[in-house]
């Protein structure tokens, strides 16, 4: 079967449903710890027979496997994806949009970070008219993680045996007096970010400097995050209006 489908970025395109299936079985998958044939059928509202037929497919192009006790898990070709994935640093054109766009309507450098083996990288910037750059926060960017509204943010939504692997081996480096510099206040803090569903570095990456963060979502992962920063006193006055106008830039992008 063949669907049309409404897009902002692709508008109208031709989807192929049973493709769409498939990505949605893998994505399934790979976010379980294995699935049976039956536990799909009823999840997607397939009929057996066509869920057996999904899988045995995507099976035998290497993207799943089905183990002894006939559970699909992710197959070894998934990691080619994966790896591709991790190594491009090829910014969505929606994602480009809407940084630009919150640079041009609130004055300020937007920047927006991405997980990059292991670390948060800055992925793009955009600066606005009266902008001032953190020095040294440049695209590629990606150490000082515990100092940044990215880093922290990105963290606090990670896996949890990611999490504590990454915490485990960071050097906690007083970038300035209030950088958080033990883990202990740390992991209290990445709570408080789960908690809000947004992130502060309150002066922690450079003197003079605030920024906020806001996630966006693919389902119920954090894939990106958009960072705005400000001169502290300008912050002060203009916080509100920022965290309104992430949160709607947030919304848009993000996909349930």
């Amino acid at each position: 079967m063949v669907i049309k489908i409404e897009d902002p970025d692709l508008k109208s395109q031709t989807r192929i449903q049973s493709v769409s299936r498939a990505v949605q079985i893998l994505l399934a998958i790979a976010e379980s710890e294995g699935l049976q044939s039956r536990e799909v059928s009823e999840r997607f509202g397939l009929s057996l027979p066509t869920t057996y037929h999904l899988l045995t497919t995507l099976a035998a192009e290497g993207m799943v496997t089905k183990d002894e006790r006939r559970y699909f898990r992710l197959g070894p070709r998934a990691a080619i994806i994966s790896d591709a994935y991790s190594r491009a640093d090829i910014v969505p054109s929606n994602y480009a949009r809407a940084i630009a766009s919150l640079a041009q309507s609130t004055g300020e450098t937007t920047y927006l970070s991405v997980w990059r083996s292991g670390a948060v990288k800055v992925l793009a910037t955009a600066e606005g008219a009266h902008a001032v750059r953190v020095v040294g926060l440049d695209t590629g960017y990606s150490n000082n993680i515990h100092a940044r509204a990215s880093g922290k943010l990105l963290l606090a939504f990670a896996a949890e045996d990611v999490r504590e692997s990454a915490i485990e081996r960071m050097r906690f480096t007083a970038l300035t007096p209030n950088t958080i510099t033990k883990k202990k206040t740390f992991r209290q803090e990445l709570e408080t970010i789960r908690e809000r569903a947004y992130s502060f570095d309150r002066q922690e990456f450079q003197l003079g400097v605030d920024c906020v963060c806001f996630p966006i979502f693919q389902a119920d992962h954090v894939v990106a995050c958009i960072t705005i920063s400000s001169p502290s006193p300008r912050f002060a006055d203009t916080q509100e209006e920022l965290i309104g106008r992430l949160a709607e830039a947030s919304a848009r992008l993000s996909v349930g």
